[in-house]
Parts: structure tokens; sequence; C-alpha cells
């Protein structure tokens, strides 16, 4: 990465009860990327414990730097823990575009 890029490292059971947090942290990692016309970079540690909110939770802050202008990304494609939910929630194999977010980490 460059320093064109803010990278949030997110750690520890990513989950339900968690989220709230795990939002809040987000939230001030896109306010800092748009503030200083950067893309963000989301490194999931993907062998912790991961429910259902965290993808949610990357669905709606994608579309919140979209209206900041800043360019979201995973570090690196899903795997682990973090693919078995979103293969168990549906969220690949519909869009081509979608699934390149979570499988290729591109921004998308």
């Amino acid at each position: 990465m460059n320093e064109q890029t803010e990278i949030l490292h997110l750690h520890g059971p990513l989950t339900i009860k968690t989220i709230t947090n795990v939002r809040d942290i987000i939230q001030v990692y896109l306010q800092e990327a748009a503030l200083r016309s950067r893309s963000l970079v989301i490194d999931i540690d993907d062998n912790e414990e991961i429910d259902l909110t965290l993808p949610q939770l990357l669905l709606s802050a994608r579309q919140t730097a979209s209206r900041a202008g800043v360019t979201i990304a995973l570090n690196k494609p899903a795997d682990g823990n973090f693919l078995t939910v979103l293969q168990r929630a549906g969220l690949l194999g519909e869009d081509r575009q979608e699934d390149s977010f979570w499988l290729e980490g591109k921004a998308a």
C-alpha cells in the first residue's frame, strides 16, 4: 500500500456483540480518508469469529465511502471464517462486481 491509503486492521471477534465498536472505528477511518483524499483498505483477520453483521457493515460502509468520494477495498480476498459467512449468507455469485470486492480484494 502507498501513502495514499489508510489501512484499518480489524482483529478480535467481529460479531453482533462487537459490531457497534467496529462501526465506530470504520466511521473514523472513513472520515480521515475523506479528509486526506485517500482510499481505505480494510484488513480482516478471517481466522477470528465472524458473523453476518460484518459483511452487512462493510456493505453499508462502501455506500458511505462512495458518497464521500472514498474508495474502499479489502486488503486480500475473503478466506476462512469470513468466506464461510459470505457463502452462507448468499452474498457470492450473483454480481461479478460485488464478488470482486469480496474475492479479489478490489474496490467495487
